[in-house]
């Protein structure tokens, strides 16, 4: 069985990218903490329909148009919405005795064993491109729906709108917890690696500039102000 290419051999061997374009790019997902596939769609280094299936064969999951797949809504309205949005994934259809999400990355195993629960199946990810993602999620998951409920005529669920208090933090679930801490750490490392980086463009005293400590710690101090903030939105949920 041939060895699976990691996503630098697939984008260097299939020439999608240059040698010293996948440094750069390599550089830029270790500085801001992202993966490697998101470095190279915001660098714009290739197409995405490109980039994202080279990732999906480095993991070894399919890749998809979503506009060329029939999406089954009986199975769409069976996910909470909030679900959906929160972790960036729309159920598809039911496969070969799979549920098939469409994604731009695997979801973690806590969201597939809730879904697990729901349909009584296992999960299957297909990757598909943000821009698809992104619109679909805008299709069948409107911003006013936030709950699932049963429709009063038929026996299809439908999506409406719930208003509610946030839930205190105390009640978030393990995987909220874990996913608002990956959120505040990322914004925290995103932010002091870009002042670190950008500070000879950014209207600092000169002192500072010159100086890689003091940068660093302007940076610590710009990256708790936006993690703190990241870290009480992300602690907002309805009921």
């Amino acid at each position: 069985m041939a060895e699976r290419r990691n996503l630098e051999k697939i984008l260097t061997e299939n020439k999608l990218v240059s040698k010293e374009q996948l440094e750069q790019v390599v550089r830029y997902a270790h500085a801001v903490g992202i993966d490697l596939y998101e470095a190279v769609l915001q660098k714009k280094i290739a197409a995405p329909e490109v980039v994202m299936a080279a990732y999906a064969e480095s993991i070894g999951l399919p890749f998809i148009h979503l506009a060329d797949v029939s999406v089954d809504e009986d199975v769409v309205v069976q996910v909470d919405p909030q679900t959906v949005r929160q972790y960036s994934f729309v159920p598809v259809s039911i496969d070969q005795g799979h549920v098939l999400l469409a994604t731009t990355k695997p979801v973690i195993p806590d969201v597939a064993d809730e879904l697990r629960m729901i349909f009584n199946l296992p999960v299957r990810c297909v990757i598909c491109t943000p821009a698809e993602l992104s619109a679909a999620i805008a299709q069948y998951y409107p911003r006013g729906a936030t709950r699932i409920i049963q429709a009063d005529r038929g026996k299809i669920p439908s999506l409406q709108p719930v208003t509610g208090k946030p839930k205190p933090i105390e009640q978030m679930s393990d995987a909220e917890q874990r996913d608002r801490l990956f959120k505040t750490v990322a914004t925290f490392n995103f932010t002091v690696a870009f002042v670190y980086f950008a500070s000879p463009f950014l209207p600092l005293p000169r002192i500072i500039v010159n100086s890689s400590s003091l940068t660093l710690l302007v940076g610590a101090i710009l990256g708790g102000v936006t993690a703190f903030a990241i870290w009480k939105a992300s602690s907002r949920y309805s009921v």
